[in-house]
């Protein structure tokens, strides 16, 4: 159950982040993987909201023909995070 990380850059940076944080080794690298991985699923979570919208626009632009719902769109959802504004 353990690792063997044989970089002695990676160790460096372990140390460092240890230090700076205050905490073991074990327990920065421990928060550093679970940040890693809860900023992946924002990221996922965000492109799952971004093509929902875009679907739910696209069916909702051939039940309203002629009127640019692509633009309305834009004006109550910021294009970033898939939020109203």
């Amino acid at each position: 159950m353990g690792l063997n990380i044989k970089n002695e850059d990676v160790h460096a940076a372990v140390r460092e982040l240890a230090t700076r944080l205050g905490v073991s080794q074990t327990s920065a690298v421990e928060r550093a993987v679970r940040e890693k991985l809860a900023a992946m699923t924002d990221d996922a979570d965000l492109a799952a909201r971004a093509r929902r919208r875009r679907d739910a626009i696209t069916a909702a632009q051939e039940a309203y023909r002629g009127v640019d719902l692509w633009a309305v769109a834009d004006e109550l959802y910021d294009p970033a995070t898939g939020l109203p504004k």
